[in-house]
């Protein structure tokens, strides 16, 4: 596609080495550059694109975009150089000429905890509707029984572009997106059609990114006061004071919104009847009384469920269908992800809570169905080079809420792994410290007695420790499973 196509009147010449030349891609990371590409050099929270112009250049860019002030430091480079003021907006108005296609409805969902099981559970219910549908989020592209690693909850905006470009080739006309306070407010999402907008809640999260929790609120608030489409719908869980204000928000500005959560919601659940191979659901939708069954154990997971069933139900699927089509639907890998210990009768829990109000939650479920003679354990860390704040809050809630609790590594990445536990252990004094983590899920079930139940917390689905810039396999799950085993061959 020639120059002259692909650029829009927001976009100045600095310097011009061809006159319209052709242009075959663009990109941010001058590692997928390739001949005929535009490099764009943009000022990332860690690093900034235009000291990467040289590699770029090596790779076949035919283009640099990039922002005024650095126009200068590349002045001498052989090659045209283009500037703008909004350089993000720009390079996705581009990539947008390249990749023009998308799928008719996409469901962008926002909130600290719950994101990744309510797209999971959405692309489920398409999958049994007959619809064909996809997710987009933590656990990757899944569509079509098909599953592509991203590495990040909000692709970047080309990556997004493009792959929602493919999934329409491939007919996919549903998508749930997972929409991190990252890639809102680095504008990852703003050139999609969203026309389904959902909040599930907001807690302390990602404080070493935001300056407060209000700044965070805002990043979040974005998907319904400036990108979500004139006539979409919002699907609110107005069980906490961010959500009422999003309720508001779209009172406002005039959104057609339903809610979840709490009990004066439109979607509201009334109770839960706990059965051996199933749950039965009583709940009430726009005050009419319907049941469903349900595999799912937790009720945080049901609840997921029931705001991914409103967005399924606001696109018209009909209400009976849509019980019906839940009953068989299982947890996203990960999430309060049951592990039967059969021979004490113990469960064992794999969950990605890494949030204070996420492991508090957990926790507070599990507790509920305790017996008095049986111990509830937790098995956690936090993750260095992050939000330090949140060490205390996990180490108060596992002190309150937990009878034995168990301290190891996370992901440490950079920072001193040593530090962070003791950051933690400060706030659970007599906690059992085991820095590596393999040996304390060892630890942890073979001190499992009949009944007990211990929560494996933190890291969920994820197959990987981050040390020192390297990844390192691990998968809690397999851990666990090796552990029980193990513990059976010393027992026999």
């Amino acid at each position: 596609m020639l120059l002259s196509k692909v650029i829009n009147n927001d976009i100045t010449f600095v310097k011009k080495i061809e006159d319209n030349p052709n242009i075959t891609g663009i990109d941010t990371d001058s590692r997928r550059i390739k001949h005929g590409m535009i490099f764009v050099a943009v000022e990332g929270f860690k690093e900034k694109g235009i000291n990467f112009s040289d590699k770029a250049i090596e790779a076949g860019a035919k283009v640099i975009l990039c922002h005024k002030k650095d126009s200068k430091k590349i002045l001498k480079k052989k090659i045209t150089i283009l500037t703008t003021k909004n350089i993000k907006l720009s390079y996705v108005k581009i990539s947008k000429k390249f990749f023009p296609k998308q799928p008719k409805n996409i469901s962008a969902i926002t909130g600290t905890n719950g994101k990744t099981s309510i797209a999971f559970y959405l692309n489920k219910i398409w999958q049994k509707a007959n619809l064909n549908g996809a997710s987009i989020g933590t656990l990757g592209i899944r569509f079509n029984n098909n599953n592509i690693s991203t590495g990040l909850t909000t692709p970047d905006a080309i990556s997004l572009i493009k792959n929602l470009d493919f999934l329409k080739s491939k007919k996919v006309n549903y998508v749930a997106l997972e929409a991190s306070s990252h890639g809102i407010k680095q504008e990852r999402i703003d050139a999609l059609k969203i026309n389904r907008g959902i909040f599930s809640n907001l807690s302390r999260d990602h404080l070493d990114y935001h300056k407060n929790m209000e700044d965070y609120f805002k990043s979040k608030r974005r998907l319904f006061s400036e990108i979500l489409e004139e006539n979409g719908i919002a699907i609110i869980n107005n069980s906490c004071k961010y959500g009422k204000r999003i309720e508001k928000l779209c009172q406002k500005k005039k959104i057609k919104f339903f809610t979840y959560g709490s009990k004066d919601s439109d979607w509201s659940i009334n109770k839960i009847q706990h059965y051996p191979t199933h749950n039965l659901v009583s709940m009430l939708i726009f005050g009419k009384k319907y049941f469903f069954k349900t595999k799912l154990q937790s009720r945080l997971q049901i609840e997921n469920l029931v705001c991914a069933m409103t967005v399924a139900r606001s696109y018209n699927l009909p209400i009976k269908k849509l019980l019906k089509l839940i009953e068989n639907i299982k947890e996203p890998p990960g999430r309060m992800e049951k592990i039967n210990y059969k021979k004490l009768q113990s469960n064992i829990y794999i969950d990605y809570a890494h949030t204070p109000a996420a492991l508090k939650k957990s926790l507070k479920e599990l507790r509920k169905n305790q017996s008095d003679t049986s111990k509830l354990k937790v098995l956690f860390g936090c993750g260095g080079n992050r939000d330090q704040g949140k060490r205390k809050l996990m180490g108060i809630y596992a002190r309150q809420l937990a009878d034995e609790i168990y301290i190891t590594d996370d992901n440490p990445r950079y920072e001193n792994a040593e530090k962070i536990r003791n950051q933690i252990l400060k706030y659970c004094k007599g906690a059992i410290v085991v820095s590596d983590r393999k040996r304390a899920i060892f630890l942890a079930i073979k001190e499992l007695k009949e009944f007990d139940t211990l929560l494996v917390a933190g890291k969920g689905h994820e197959q990987y420790q981050e040390v020192k810039g390297k990844l390192y396999f691990f998968d809690d799950k397999k851990v666990v499973l090796e552990a029980i085993n193990a513990k059976e061959n010393l027992c026999s």
